[in-house]
């Protein structure tokens, strides 16, 4: 079964895939991803049609793509996997749009609150290893939603983890020479 052939089909615009292990993923949406590949087709939206043409759910979608972040999360966190890195963090953004656009806020909210320490420490990894350009968009991404976190729970584990998260940053900005002032959280929090 050619399980990262049907993911980077899925997500074309993630081409670090092609680095990612996935011999020890496992879904019960094999055979959904087996006939996604067959059919020729590529993208997020086209996948999403073709599992609606098939029977399925925008759920099911949703479903299968949390469990992909899942399956990155584990590899980086149980293996020290570097190569999952970058996807991990750009599989929970296309999370965050895909779920707040088709109605799943509740799911993303619990996704945020669960991983965003996670998406603060893979940010911080890639902008060690990567240019002034790459790595402080990563930082101030996973910074801003550090604040979204904090937001919307108000948990003093977030305000700590933003303040972490901006020192990453401000170390970022430094270190590449930017003047940046910091985004800062809002005062309409939740």
């Amino acid at each position: 079964m050619d399980t990262k052939g049907a993911i980077m089909r899925i997500f074309p615009e993630i081409p670090e895939f092609g680095e990612v292990d996935f011999s020890q993923y496992s879904t019960p949406y094999a055979a959904m991803l087996m006939a996604f590949l067959e059919s020729g087709k590529a993208g997020l939206r086209e996948f999403e049609e073709f599992i609606e043409e098939n029977g399925g759910t925008k759920a099911d979608v949703g479903k299968f793509l949390i469990s992909v972040f899942q399956y990155l999360l584990i590899r980086y966190r149980r293996y020290g996997d570097e190569n999952v890195e970058v996807p991990a963090f750009k599989v929970f953004l296309t999370l965050k749009g895909w779920l707040n656009e088709h109605g799943f806020e509740n799911d993303y909210r619990r996704l945020l609150h669960s991983f965003v320490g996670y998406l603060v420490d893979i940010a911080g990894k890639i902008a060690e290893r990567s240019d002034c350009e790459i790595g402080p968009a990563y930082m101030k991404t996973a910074y801003l939603l550090t604040i979204e976190a904090e937001e919307t729970c108000g948990k003093a584990y977030f305000s700590e983890l933003r303040k972490k998260a901006g020192e990453m940053l401000a170390k970022v900005y430094k270190d590449c020479g930017i003047e940046e002032v910091l985004p800062e959280k809002r005062e309409n929090g939740c």
